[in-house]
């Protein structure tokens, strides 16, 4: 019998749970900066993909059978499709997580589908919105446990008049590919590339986009070159009151940005975590330009650290379990649910007519915390037996006290 197609995984009750604390820590931090959700389909017209991908992503398009129709690859092109074509109150901020699909190779770590985490400001071209983001995403950092994330920033604008200052422009997607791959090959790997493309040239543009030195003699380095992209780097960092790194080799892709770009790490061996920069130009191609900047968090990454951490998970999210003494109390037992549930206590009963032990059995084999037994001696006194499923200690409650304990 055949398993989860290629690439694609199924995940049990215990990986949902932390798979859903994590999403929804997340999102609690977006809503704080007010972004507001919205959602798109899975599929979209393969046209409307292809505008945006380059040759590598081409490939790796989930394409349907009529080839007019294909899986999502990110997030951003369905966005800029919708942006482009409504009248949102400008700046529009939207987050969204989901799924997206790739037809590569499975490898360690890597998936055909997988979750993206995505925030978007769709009409600013204000530098606010670029560091907004960074302050989100070192927030956001800050949450996780990482209170040292390392955030890295540059500007495609750089980059570009790097290219016409040295004289690669010809060569500029061979290099930029080169220079994107750092944290895949390491320092050394991308000097020998880059003097095999450019010859004694790289040794110019290593000058430039050297990292040991400080972001001030970084910037100025720079400045005659590209004034519009220091300036607006400098604004982005007045707006940051914790540590950033300006990183002039960073490129983050081959044709998709037009300004400030930027990734975060959580640690040198956790590598890049959180990542993305200003798109100025997309949404032109869907309709109306407007400009446009956001970020990526790497949600799969944060899920894989977080069961790292967790020695124990829960293996569901029922607090406690109304067991019935005999069957014939069943139906009082559904009524003792319902007011538990009504007073937000998450609770479920049995529903395999099974006797007390086995109900028991039940509860602990989910490590449900709590049991409240319903027999003929409660219902006539008032009183419920509930039992701490861990130690075995008992206590008699009436339903009001019951509610007030499992709250706390």
């Amino acid at each position: 019998m055949k398993l989860t197609p290629k690439g694609m995984r199924d995940f049990p009750p215990e990986e949902m749970i932390v798979r859903e604390a994590v999403r929804d820590r997340i999102i609690s931090i977006y809503r704080k900066y007010g972004f507001r959700p919205m959602a798109t389909p899975a599929m979209e017209y393969l046209d409307t993909l292809r505008a945006k991908a380059g040759e590598e992503i081409d490939k790796q398009i989930f394409v349907l059978k009529d080839e007019k129709l294909a899986l999502r690859f990110d997030l951003t092109v369905p966005l800029a499709r919708v942006a482009a074509n409504s009248d949102f109150p400008r700046p529009f901020k939207r987050y969204y997580v989901g799924p997206v699909w790739r037809k590569e190779e499975p490898q360690k770590g890597r998936f055909r589908e997988f979750y993206q985490a995505d925030v978007d400001i769709i009409g600013t071209k204000s530098m606010r919105a670029d560091a907004e983001l960074l302050v989100m995403s070192n927030e956001l950092c800050n949450e996780f446990g990482f209170k040292e994330p390392k955030i890295m920033l540059n500007n495609r604008k750089i980059l570009d008049a790097l290219a016409k200052k040295v004289g690669f422009e010809k060569e500029k997607k061979e290099v930029f590919r080169i220079l994107d791959k750092m944290d895949k090959i390491g320092e050394d790997e991308v000097e020998e590339g880059l003097r095999d493309v450019l010859g004694v040239r790289a040794e110019e543009l290593l000058e430039y986009t050297a990292n040991n030195r400080t972001n001030e003699e970084k910037l100025e380095s720079v400045r005659k070159i590209s004034g519009e992209g220091v300036k607006e780097l400098e604004e982005v960092l007045s707006f940051c009151d914790f540590p950033v790194e300006i990183d002039l080799s960073m490129v983050r892709g081959l044709g998709y940005y037009t300004g400030p770009v930027f990734e975060i790490k959580l640690s040198e061996d956790i590598g890049t975590v959180m990542a993305g920069g200003r798109y100025d130009t997309l949404l032109s191609v869907y309709g109306r330009a407007d400009y446009a900047t956001g970020i990526s968090v790497g949600i799969e990454r944060l899920i894989k650290l977080v069961m790292e951490k967790e020695k124990s998970r829960k293996k569901t999210y029922s607090r406690v379990f109304v067991a019935c003494a005999t069957q014939e109390f069943y139906k009082d037992t559904i009524n003792l649910a319902a007011y538990l549930r009504k007073n937000g206590i998450l609770a479920e009963t049995d529903l395999n007519e099974r006797n007390l032990r086995k109900q028991f059995d039940y509860a602990n084999s989910l490590s449900i915390q709590y049991a409240i037994i319903v027999g003929k001696r409660e219902l006539s006194s008032g009183r419920f037996t509930l039992r701490n499923m861990e130690t075995g200690k008992e206590e008699s409650l009436s339903k009001e006290q019951l509610a007030k304990k499992l709250k706390t």
